[in-house]
């Protein structure tokens, strides 16, 4: 959420309370602050507030509520803050129209998630914009899923998204993120495939200085980077069970030991998780922990994948053909085909192949066309990519070793392409500084 300039009236007679307050929720805009009712109903006649912050008992026990009223009157959104438990009070405020009655002993932790919530309602165009720029949809189940999450202060809790590779897991956290916290604080992705199994928990908790070979500087971990911020764990299916356990134990305890260091870290923050891989599975067969599994969860959404939600794919077409330098027609037959795709690589293939018929010498792209990409294996639909070379070294050498010649092949390539600079090879493959030397560490030398 980007920092707000909503207009606030904090209303109380205890001028420490009120400072407390305003250093509490100062990031969230202008706060003019009234210690009576007088004032407070002279500030609301002569100004436009975005929401008002009221103490219920201030001259007298019922003080409060003519200001709430002139605050309801002028559409201002209003809370009630109170350090009395008195029943006929609170149904007063909730009779006059305030949204929330909260109790003042514990504001510090309580208010914010209120104002955040308002400010959601406040920025309504903010979904509308991410389903018509960012998460291309019209399948009425997931955007209603997405907004009922939306719609809950995840500070301090957990997400859990799962779908398949290619659905768009990570801009729903980036949104999730966008809609609990200030632009300032911290959204830390983390893609936990792409890290080898020694070093992820110096990348996840950091490492002091000479803790293993090649730590020449005290190092700063993902958990402590996310302090008051959101944690994004993508890929957690394929996280060690080693570190399953320990990432389980600093989640409860929101403490954690670096590396070679025994002094205990703090951090708290907004865990989401996400898979592509059916966790259940990997429960029954040892390979991911149940009470990790129930502590990542809670608040869950599954993205249904694109050949679930076929009418999403003229949209995305059209969304992705804007972005392109060179303009396509698609015409209404090849978009048929494309809908009767399969669509392994979901959203990400779609684009990619869009790109790809962009290339092609016809501006004017027929069923044919797109039939001619998938016999002639040069696209990435279903597996189509898959020769007849690839298929015999799967079967007689397994999965993992074709993996592991894919990966050191692609490197092998992109290292000659910038003549063996690394950092350019690293920047053109995506991916991280670790994950490249893991795959590239038995290549030989450039010459």
């Amino acid at each position: 959420m980007k920092k707000t300039n909503l207009n606030i009236l904090l209303v109380d007679d205890d001028q420490y309370f009120r400072l407390g307050v305003k250093n509490t929720i100062s990031d969230f805009g202008l706060i003019t602050e009234a210690s009576n009712e007088s004032e407070a109903l002279e500030l609301l006649s002569n100004n436009h507030y975005d929401l008002a912050l009221i103490d219920m008992q201030m001259e007298n026990d019922h003080s409060g509520l003519a200001v709430l009223e002139k605050a309801v009157q002028s559409k201002v959104h209003s809370i009630i803050l109170s350090s009395y438990d008195n029943d006929e009070i609170t149904e007063k405020a909730y009779e006059a129209g305030c949204h929330h009655f909260l109790a003042k002993l514990h504001y510090t932790k309580n208010l914010e998630p209120y104002i955040i919530n308002f400010i959601k309602k406040y920025k309504k165009n903010t979904l509308n914009d991410f389903f018509e720029k960012e998460f291309i949809t019209q399948d009425e189940e997931l955007i209603t899923n997405i907004k009922k999450i939306s719609e809950i202060s995840l500070k301090n809790k957990s997400v859990f998204i799962s779908g398949e590779t290619g659905v768009g897991k990570s801009h729903i956290g980036k949104l999730l993120h966008g809609l609990n916290y200030q632009e300032d604080k911290p959204f830390v992705h983390i893609n936990c495939s792409a890290i080898s199994e020694n070093l992820i928990e110096a990348e996840l908790f950091g490492a002091m200085k000479g803790s293993y070979t090649g730590a020449n500087e005290d190092r700063i971990g993902k958990l402590k980077s996310a302090d008051g911020g959101t944690l994004f764990l993508d890929e957690i299916a394929t996280m060690p069970i080693s570190m399953q356990k320990k990432l389980l134990k600093a989640l409860d305890d929101k403490t954690f030991y670096p590396v070679g260091s025994n002094k205990p870290v703090k951090s708290s923050f907004t865990l989401i998780t996400a898979t592509c891989e059916n966790l259940f599975e990997k429960i029954a067969n040892g390979e991911f922990r149940k009470d990790l599994f129930f502590r990542i969860s809670g608040i869950n959404i599954d993205i249904k994948p694109l050949r679930q939600r076929v009418s999403d794919i003229p949209i995305l077409l059209k969304h992705f053909q804007s972005n392109l330098d060179r303009r396509i027609v698609i015409k209404s037959e090849a978009v048929s085909l494309l809908q009767s795709l399969d669509w392994n690589g979901n959203i990400r293939e779609l684009k990619k192949t869009v790109e790809l018929l962009s290339t092609k010498q016809k501006g004017i792209i027929k069923a044919e066309d797109i039939q001619e990409i998938i016999d002639s294996n040069t696209s990435s639909f279903g597996d189509s990519w898959l020769n007849s070379t690839h298929r015999d070294f799967i079967t007689t050498n397994g999965l993992k070793s074709f993996v592991k010649k894919i990966e050191k092949e692609v490197i092998k390539e992109v290292l000659q392409k910038h003549s063996g600079k690394v950092t350019h090879a690293i920047k053109d493959l995506g991916i991280s500084t670790s994950a490249f030397y893991r795959i590239a560490d038995d290549l030989k030398p450039l010459h």
